[in-house]
């Protein structure tokens, strides 16, 4: 009788925490869908794929495609996924380590000609973690430039900083790495990733042209205002894929539902080895950096304050969005593409993640970008700029009651008035914004930099100390607050 009681009593707490699982999941997927819908309705547009607990749990299509023809986002839209494209070189790099066809640790000697002495030691490692030196960019996303052109214009290029000492995120490194990628498989880039990774990962909607895809699915980007940018496909590219600006660090085209499969075949060892894969993520990192979060080769990695692994990565050019965000340790997967871009929904990703992990995190619904609003901030910015602060304040506190600033346009200003210099008015700008999004980090965070640039430290710790305090996971103001004390 006791064994029998102890079984049933087993069985009755496993089926009472299983029930909590179960009830708290499903609070958790109606909060989600709520929020997905007030982001809507302020002008979100695009797919958005939730994994929780290992389960496929939403994957739903918000605003439109096509918004001339009113064709609406769905699970099989097609988006520019932006720099989500340097996971796939990275990937490719590692499954040609994997093949014995080429090693992280090789110099860029091995693969081009006529290298200059100052990058004569940059390796594939140093490519993929952007730890080269080398610049950012050498030109727009859609120049025309020959293979032969671009790598001399980079060859020229002088180095940021001594090889493999800092970090500069360099779209020219993983534009190397796709050179590489052909050199090696004497394969076509967009070739050897489809073979190497996609076909074996079940996905047949990404690449640049080879899956002739259904041009009516491809979302067709839209700028501030609703003004037509078009389709990624229309632009100027080199044949069948983007010129040597984009190619392997950006501009793949992909849908939520392929990335979601490429998130369950990187949970196996089927196209990257267990070996390959820890390269992926723990890759060699600097002396001097943090472990708890560091580029690693494709992927943003950090530790959360549950002490489990964040795997991340964004992409975007202003006008698509892309957001690719992974809790393995525990079976959570968020990934949202946008074909129009706005600074106060782009961190939708960072919202879900706060819904899930804080159980009673209210998220952030961003003020509608409607034409009352955009008007309301461009007159906000020139009161700041030709009557001042003060006038500025008493025009924001007197404003109707539906009526409110766009922080990103107030952002944008501010930094467009800080690179030519014109600090005091950059700060007018960021101040005002500061007073209207109180609790922003990014209001104080761009706030502290124009007094930096400013030259007044005081104000710009005191700045950067007020974004940290909103916001404790913000790297940037904790490394310039040391830097701004030293």
């Amino acid at each position: 009788m006791k064994k029998v009681s102890i079984i049933i009593l087993l069985t009755l707490f496993f089926y009472t925490i299983s029930f909590s699982q179960q009830k708290n999941t499903s609070q958790i997927i109606k909060r989600i869908e709520t929020y997905l819908t007030e982001i809507e309705k302020v002008g979100f547009s695009g797919t958005v794929l939730v994994e929780l607990d290992g389960k496929n749990i939403i994957s739903k299509g918000y605003g439109f495609r096509n918004l001339e023809l009113k064709e609406r986002n769905t699970t099989n839209t097609i988006y520019d996924i932006g720099s989500l494209t340097k996971q796939f070189t990275a990937s490719a790099i590692l499954k040609l380590e994997m093949q014995g066809k080429l090693k992280t640790s090789d110099t860029i000697t091995r693969y081009f000609q006529n290298v200059p002495a100052d990058k004569a030691s940059i390796t594939i490692h140093d490519l993929l973690r952007h730890q080269s030196g080398l610049p950012s960019g050498v030109g727009n996303d859609y120049d025309s430039i020959s293979d032969a052109d671009f790598i001399e214009t980079v060859m020229k290029a002088p180095l940021q900083f001594p090889i493999g000492t800092d970090f500069l995120y360099s779209n020219v490194g993983y534009s190397l790495l796709a050179l590489i990628i052909e050199k090696v498989s004497a394969q076509t880039y967009e070739q050897y990733l489809y073979e190497n990774l996609w076909k074996l990962a079940g996905m047949e909607t990404t690449g640049y042209s080879r899956p002739r895809f259904n041009t009516d699915l491809i979302a067709i980007g839209y700028r501030r205002y609703d003004s037509v940018w078009g389709k990624p496909t229309s632009k100027n590219w080199n044949g069948n894929e983007p010129y040597l600006n984009l190619k392997g660090n950006g501009g793949i085209l992909s849908t939520t539902e392929d990335l979601y499969k490429w998130n369950k075949a990187l949970t196996t060892d089927n196209i990257l080895s267990k070996e390959a894969k820890e390269k992926l993520y723990h890759p060699k990192i600097r002396a001097n950096e943090n472990e708890k979060a560091y580029y690693a080769y494709g992927w943003d990695v950090s530790k959360t304050d549950r002490n489990t692994i964040r795997v991340w990565h964004n992409g975007a050019n202003n006008i698509f969005y892309a957001d690719f965000m992974r809790f393995i340790d525990e079976k959570t997967t968020l990934i949202m593409m946008s074909n129009k871009s706005n600074p106060g929904i782009d961190n939708l990703n960072f919202e879900l993640s706060k819904i899930i992990f804080e159980k009673n995190y209210k998220p952030i619904i961003p003020v509608a970008d409607n034409e009352t609003n955009q008007k309301f901030s461009q007159e906000i910015i020139e009161i700041v700029l030709s009557k001042g602060l003060e006038e500025a304040k008493l025009k924001y506190k007197s404003r109707p009651s539906e009526t409110n600033i766009l922080e990103y346009d107030l952002i944008n200003k501010g930094y467009e008035l800080l690179s030519q210099n014109k600090y005091d008015d950059a700060i007018g700008i960021f101040t005002m914004n500061s007073i209207a999004y109180p609790k922003s980090f990014y209001a104080f965070e761009s706030l502290g930099e124009a007094y930096m640039n400013k030259g007044d430290k005081v104000s710009a710790i005191k700045n950067y100390e007020k974004s940290l305090q909103l916001d404790p996971t913000n790297e940037n103001a904790e490394d310039m607050i040391k830097k701004l004390k030293q």
